[in-house]
């Protein structure tokens, strides 16, 4: 643990903070500090037990000083933590998860779902599978969120989601995706489209499966990804962009300006994605659903 700063100690706690989705919305969080506020780190990487992350979150709460927050990024804490943290008069902000008596700052993952399915079908995909993190683990919700919209969208329109056609995946890779793919296009020769709600770097995986083995993207198979980051548009892959500054800047608001409010009443914002269209996945001409939209590729 480190410690800086006065008037508003945050404890900011995830299973590692130094690369991947947790790194970077650690260095937005510290983007949005003000004079007079610190950061305590809280990392729980050398183990993902439930145990392990109550006891490092126990022990910031008995740390002198005692933070005057605590933001959690895709971490759950259970029951006796969130009750010792509300006692202590502490509340807790957390980021692409939920946990009763936690307020919760996420993109709207169920929107993202369902923007993709509603964005394959409008193209004329009608075999559709997914790629997605694992919906039981810690950090769970944002992939159980993910496959609800997209079943959704799917039931909407007709279609169904079998269950041989979601496939769950640890690490968010590009091995992760090239694995998935080759699964997907053995097990459902048919498959035309594929969400890979695990994120953009597993969505490339993805695509390179696809080139080896002669799979046409997207006149054969369409993709799309999750995340818009630097890959995203240097692959040309369709994507799901989290409003990621915002979700730190609310998340710090609520963390400082808000932390009375909610530690009253706990409160869940969920911010809207947005679809950008590339050739990944192109979009049609007029897409029917009010709610699809596109973008320009970020610029980060």
């Amino acid at each position: 643990m480190s410690e800086e700063g006065t008037d508003a100690r945050i404890g900011v706690a995830s299973l590692s903070l130094g690369a991947g989705f947790p790194g970077h919305m650690y260095s937005l969080l510290q983007k949005q500090r003000r004079p007079g506020h610190g950061f305590v780190e809280c990392s729980m990487v050398l183990e993902k037990t439930q145990e392990h992350v109550r006891a490092r979150l126990l022990a910031l709460l008995e740390a002198a000083p005692r933070p005057t927050a605590l933001i959690g990024i895709c971490i759950q804490p259970d029951a006796q933590t969130v009750a010792a943290y509300r006692s202590a008069g502490i509340p807790i902000v957390l980021l692409d998860e939920e946990a009763d008596g936690a307020s919760t700052v996420a993109c709207d993952n169920f929107a993202g779902g369902l923007l993709a399915a509603r964005h394959l079908v409008a193209s004329g995909r009608r075999t559709l599978g997914m790629v997605v993190g694992n919906t039981q683990l810690e950090g769970g919700y944002n992939a159980r969120e993910r496959v609800k919209g997209f079943t959704k969208g799917l039931v909407e329109s007709g279609l169904t989601l079998p269950p041989g056609r979601v496939v769950e995946v640890m690490n968010y890779s590009r091995k992760d995706g090239v694995d998935a793919m080759a699964g997907l296009l053995d097990a459902w020769p048919a498959i035309d489209g594929v969400f890979c709600g695990a994120g953009d770097v597993c969505a490339t995986g993805m695509l390179s499966t696809a080139r080896q083995r002669g799979v046409r993207v997207p006149e054969r198979l369409a993709v799309i990804g999750y995340d818009d980051n630097a890959v995203a548009a240097a692959s040309d892959l369709t994507t799901l962009r989290q409003p990621l500054d915002q979700i730190a800047r609310e998340a710090y608001r609520l963390a400082t300006e808000g932390a009375a409010e909610i530690l009253a009443r706990p409160r869940k914002l969920l911010l809207e994605p947005l679809l950008v269209a590339r050739a990944s996945a192109p979009a049609t001409e007029r897409p029917p659903w009010g709610l699809l939209k596109t973008a320009a590729p970020a610029g980060r």
